[in-house]
């Protein structure tokens, strides 16, 4: 399974997508995926996390995705609090799937976010919602301290390459290191899972 998770609108330094070019995208990837055998490929995108906690897409349009990543990408300064219960919003969404990179951070030149982590990990448990290890070495987010955490309260974790070209998919090794560090195993990671279970857990509020 390979998901395929385009930026959203308000991305506009990564050419994100109106909701009339995500239509197009997602059509394209569902006919893609009917060509193609031996993978499934999935319609998503990686939606943006506003600094009120609200998400880039209505929920028409988050609801005919496969999968909705939501991550924050601006706003990276806030107080604790208000990140808390920004991430907090949407980890408890119903049509998000994942909460993508959930501190922001880019080592060596963004600390990024600084939220209550046990808070949103609490969240995640709550909406059923997972969260996400970058891959990309220049993230690693959740860190291995952030994935202990959530491996020991039973939370969700998705381990995502970030890839933005084809050489980036063999980032994967470095968020399953992360993963690692953080004690984390397989079932409690859903990249592990068999297909139809996946499947059906992304599909649950939909």
């Amino acid at each position: 399974i390979l998901a395929i998770t385009d930026p959203s609108r308000s991305s506009a330094q990564a050419n994100g997508l109106d909701v009339d070019r995500l239509r197009r995208h997602a059509d394209a990837i569902r006919e893609a995926d009917a060509r193609i055998d031996g993978i499934r490929l999935l319609a998503g995108s990686e939606v943006d996390i506003h600094a009120d906690g609200s998400l880039d897409y209505e929920d028409d349009i988050l609801a005919m995705l496969d999968v909705v990543v939501a991550s924050p990408h601006a706003s990276l300064r806030q107080e604790p609090a208000v990140a808390t219960a920004r991430l907090c919003a949407a980890a408890r969404h119903p049509l998000v799937s994942i909460i993508g990179h959930p501190t922001g951070r880019i080592i060596g030149s963004r600390k990024g976010l600084e939220p209550d982590i046990e808070a949103v990990i609490a969240a995640a448990i709550e909406g059923g919602t997972a969260l996400e290890i970058n891959s990309n070495p220049l993230r690693l987010d959740l860190r291995d301290i952030h994935v202990r955490a959530a491996v020991e309260a039973g939370c969700l974790i998705s381990i995502n390459t970030d890839a933005h070209r084809a050489e980036h998919l063999e980032f994967i090794r470095y968020g399953v290191l992360t993963g690692r560090r953080g004690r984390l195993e397989a079932e409690g990671c859903i990249n592990t899972w068999a297909p139809d279970r996946l499947l059906a857990w992304l599909a649950r509020n939909r």
